[in-house]
């Protein structure tokens, strides 16, 4: 094993240590594929009629651990959205004009969809999902774990501030409009929709709680679209997510796009890649 013989010929203690916990949480990620892999061919064997007895048989296992292995699992790339039991997903509260009076305060029917899509795929986790509005302005404790923010700087601006500690990606704005930059290449992506397209961006990562006890996990787009789209991706690549950063801050960012009638979203992809920034202190 390649890996292995690097390790042992590592001669700083300190670059040994830190490679060893990077090995050894690859070996964890391919022994839970591996894992997936065997329950879905247990799975496959109990629909083309077979009983317990004969897997066990036919395998050389006991129907006890045949029945172990059948057992619902907490798959390890839920911790990707929290680490407990509960979601808590933000959602931010605009003021907007009422025929009948004065400005009311307004959550948008994409940050609905948004918060239906995280709710969707935390109960494939076995997740709770509750929702938190947050005025424009205002502050939300970040304190806290399972928090999923989808404000932008433009409600709160106090995130640019955050967004700042994020080496790799940020939200910025120029006179011609709000974009995400690329830190490492100082490139602008700017949103397909200020070129009348059907499509948006987002960005999709970690933040440092304050506390320093973990993170929060901030997906927002340049329009509300771009959200529901960092979402999308989210879901379909979750656990390439929490193998590939375990344990780091981590963004990219994400295109998306939709049906403009609809708000629809039909594919995200990523525009750029996902980095990978401060390894997280273990607690």
């Amino acid at each position: 094993m390649d890996e292995l013989e690097r390790l042992r010929a590592l001669e700083d203690p300190v670059e040994q240590f830190i490679y060893a916990g990077d090995v050894l949480n690859a070996l964890d990620a391919a022994i839970t594929e591996v894992g997936d892999v065997r329950r879905a061919a247990l799975d496959k064997m109990r629909q083309d009629g077979m009983t317990l007895a004969q897997i066990a048989d036919r395998v050389g296992l006991s129907v006890a651990r045949l029945s172990q292995l059948g057992a619902p699992r907490r798959r390890p790339e839920r911790v990707v959205l929290s680490t407990g039991d509960t979601v808590h997903v933000v959602l931010p509260v605009e003021q907007a004009p009422y025929p009948e009076g004065p400005q009311r305060p307004v959550v948008h029917e994409s940050d609905i969809a948004f918060r239906d899509d995280i709710q969707r795929l935390a109960l494939e986790f076995g997740l709770e999902t509750k929702t938190e509005h947050l005025p424009a302005g205002e502050y939300v404790d970040l304190n806290r774990d399972g928090l999923v923010v989808t404000c932008g700087p433009r409600q709160s601006p106090w995130l640019t501030q955050i967004l700042a500690s994020d080496s790799a990606y940020g939200f910025e704005r120029d006179d011609e409009s709000w974009y995400l930059l690329d830190k490492a290449t100082g490139e602008k992506l700017r949103s397909p929709r200020h070129r009348d397209e059907g499509g948006d961006l987002a960005y999709l990562g970690t933040l440092p709680r304050p506390d320093g006890k973990g993170t929060w996990l901030y997906c927002a787009g340049i329009h509300a679209p771009g959200s529901r789209g960092g979402a999308l991706y989210l879901a379909e690549n979750i656990a390439k997510l929490y193998r590939e950063t375990r344990n780091h801050l981590w963004s990219c960012l994400v295109q998306c796009d939709y049906d403009p009638k609809t708000q629809e979203i039909s594919n995200a992809r990523l525009v750029a890649p996902v980095r990978r920034r401060e390894r997280l202190r273990q607690r």
